[in-house]
């Protein structure tokens, strides 16, 4: 019997995948994914409103006892106060504070970024400067309450951990904080590690075998083609077929916007969440890509695709590196030829929570670039990988062992820099606007603080930004007021009586030395 089970199984799998396979070199999809996520997403919406009531039943016990005792001590009230019930959320989906003083400082800090004052006649109207000294002031404590707010929930280390599910998805990697489980939630979780296991796995693992050959294969001869614009075409096609094979996968379901907008040369900019955001944005157009010299799958991957196109890979930590790379990408650039190339500015992989810094590096190549936004739906299963907790093929299988990989994209119109605009600010625009669409927090923290201590230069950056932001608002780059002046003369003599008062107090109490014969 066991036998015959085995038999049909291998069968169900085999057509299973020969029908992906087909579907896939076509770019043909029958709508079955898009179902059945439905129906998951449905599942998981129940599953948390009987998550929900199992804590009002325990909540109603616990008040009952509480009436009771109240009784019993004779409060002399017929009714007991109930108190309202709270909605189950999920701790890590809680924000410890509201971050009021450190958004009210970088409003302050980045307010030439995002508004300019009109007076409506499109022309810029000019602000009296304030005090500088009552400025500076005024704004330590927001400065310092900012600090605070820091060290109590800083906004770097959430971005590299996995962001927190509005429910469970019946998935055990995910079930922390979801106790209350009954019969029939258990029930329904088997059937899903049974599904996942013994059908989806199976099936993923092949079509992810076959990807992988098809582009060993393909990269190989296409490599032996000389003539160029043939190499070119059959790049294209078989980097767009083992892409969608590679997608089915991971069960990937995912909606392109705005095609008219797609790239066709230059330079594409993204936010990063993980390695598979290549894959995601190969299955609708092909890209040179830049990046990290790797290691393991990655690294046998680099080696295939650089035979079939120009593929730019260097060392992160080789200064003379980044000099080639900024030449040799240039030179891509200005070669219409070419394929766009694919860069993430970020340099690590977050958590699609937020868009953190973007590296002004490829924005002085260009003046042009295309910005691409990508926002995953984690309910399904999690698309981020955390590089130093997790390697590369464990987070394959992660993901091979998820219920489904859903993603947007966004093609965004290409961006100019603007007369005069320096490379950062041209960047952290282009972030914004990524952002945006999105629906991403916009942080301009670097993403490399999860591996270094802060460096001096970014210490000088917030330095330079509240500079910048008393010029903007005060005198400091005039003549000293004679009321600022005064400010000053006394401030330092209060400072100097405070000091000679320190050295009476210290000049008296200091115990005498008597020396000894």
């Amino acid at each position: 019997m066991w036998t015959l089970v085995w038999v049909y199984l291998s069968y169900l799998i085999s057509f299973i995948v020969s029908g992906v396979i087909v579907l896939s070199l076509f770019g043909i999809s029958t709508g079955i994914r898009e179902r059945c996520a439905e129906l998951l997403l449905v599942i998981f919406a129940w599953a948390a409103r009987l998550e929900e009531e199992c804590e009002e039943c325990d909540e109603n016990e616990k008040e009952g006892l509480e009436s009771a005792e109240i009784q019993d001590f004779g409060s002399g009230g017929t009714e007991s106060h109930r108190r309202p019930k709270r909605k189950r959320r999920n701790s890590q989906d809680q924000h410890l504070i509201q971050r009021q003083w450190t958004n009210s400082v970088d409003r302050k800090l980045h307010q030439s970024d995002y508004e300019t004052d009109d007076n409506g006649d499109g022309e810029a109207e000019v602000q009296k400067k304030k005090n500088t000294v009552s400025t500076i002031v005024n704004d330590s404590m927001e400065i310092m309450l900012a600090g605070v707010e820091s060290i109590i929930e800083d906004e770097v280390t959430s971005r590299f951990k996995a962001a927190a599910l509005p429910s469970w998805n019946l998935l055990s990697r995910s079930r922390t904080g979801y106790g209350h489980v009954n019969w029939k939630l258990m029930t329904i979780w088997g059937l899903g590690v049974a599904f996942r296991y013994f059908v989806l796995v199976p099936v993923r693992f092949i079509l992810f075998l076959i990807s992988l050959l098809l582009l060993l294969f393909n990269a190989f001869w296409i490599g032996l083609i000389p003539n160029e614009n043939v190499r070119i075409v059959c790049n294209k096609y078989s980097m767009l077929m083992f892409s969608r094979i590679l997608s089915r996968a991971f069960s990937s379901i995912i909606v392109f916007h705005d095609k008219q907008n797609r790239p066709k040369s230059g330079i594409c900019v993204a936010n990063h969440t993980s390695p598979i955001d290549v894959m995601i944005l190969s299955t609708d157009n092909v890209y040179a890509m830049i990046g990290q010299r790797q290691g393991g799958i990655l690294g046998l991957v680099q080696t295939a695709v650089s035979r079939s196109a120009h593929h730019i890979w260097f060392e992160r930590s080789e200064a003379k590196d980044r000099n080639v790379v900024r030449t040799t990408l240039r030179e891509h650039v200005e070669d219409p030829k070419k394929l766009p190339i694919l860069i993430f500015p970020e340099g690590t992989c977050i958590n699609n929570t937020s868009v953190m810094m973007f590296k002004k590096g490829s924005f002085e190549v260009a003046d042009s670039v295309h910005p691409i936004a990508m926002k995953y739906d984690n309910r399904l299963g999690d698309a981020f990988w955390n590089s130093s907790a997790q390697g590369y093929f464990s987070y394959l299988m992660s993901m091979m062992t998820s219920w489904a990989l859903m993603c947007q994209v966004w093609y965004l119109p290409p961006m100019k820099r603007e007369p005069g605009e320096d490379a950062a600010v041209f960047a952290r625009r282009v972030k914004r606007v990524i952002a945006q669409q999105g629906g991403l927090v916009d942080l301009e923290w670097d993403g490399n603080l999860k591996r270094t201590m802060v460096p001096e230069k970014l210490k000088d950056a917030q330095k330079e930004l509240f500079y910048q932001y008393l010029y903007r608002t005060t005198s400091i780059a005039g003549e000293l007021s004679a009321e600022e002046i005064e400010i000053i003369k006394q401030f330092e003599q209060e400072h100097n009586m405070s000091e000679q008062d320190a050295f009476e107090d210290d000049k008296h109490d200091r115990p005498l030395h008597l020396k000894s014969d």
